[in-house]
Order: structure tokens, then sequence, then C-alpha cells
């Protein structure tokens, strides 16, 4: 093997020992998640929609949404939201 050849290979060896101890000592970052946290989703169709609709609940916002996609823009829309804890507090007023 000529010698070039050889210097070659070591350089391609260090640059990626160079590349892995780098990819590997950088800190990395979590994802800030609370395991409290609890969500329910459920799809469903509305009438004069052509789209789905999913609704979510948060268990512990108390609240839902109704979300639905939005083919020209692209995104995701939300409809409606509403306080669970408000509206069973407006049921046990009357």
């Amino acid at each position: 093997m000529k010698t070039t050849s050889k210097q070659g290979l070591i350089a391609l060896n260090i640059a990626l020992l160079a590349v892995l101890a780098a990819v590997s000592l950088v800190p990395t970052v979590d994802a800030q998640v609370s395991s409290n946290d609890k969500y329910v989703a459920v799809a469903g169709t509305l009438s004069g929609l052509s789209s789905g609709v999913v609704f979510i609940v948060s268990e512990n916002n108390r609240a839902v949404l109704a979300t639905t996609w939005d083919h020209n823009k692209k995104r995701i829309v939300i409809m409606a939201a509403r306080s669970i804890a408000n509206d069973a507090a407006s049921i046990t007023r009357q």
C-alpha cells in the first residue's frame, strides 16, 4: 500500500473519530413534558364539514377543544374551545 493511501485513510479515520466525539459529547435537551398531563383525543365528523374533527379533552385543564385540518393553509385550526369546569359549575347553579 502506498504511503499516500495510508496517510489518507489515517486522516479520514481521525476526521470520523472527531465527528463521532463531537456528536457524542454534545449535551442533549429533553422535552419539558410533565407526566401528570392527561389528554384524550377522539376523531369525529360534523355535518357541513368536509374534513374530520378531532376533539381533545385535557383532564388537568378541564377543557375540550375541537380541531380540524385546513387544507388550504395546511395547518391545524382550533374551531372551538370550552371549559368543562365552567360548564359543570353553571349546571349546578341552575
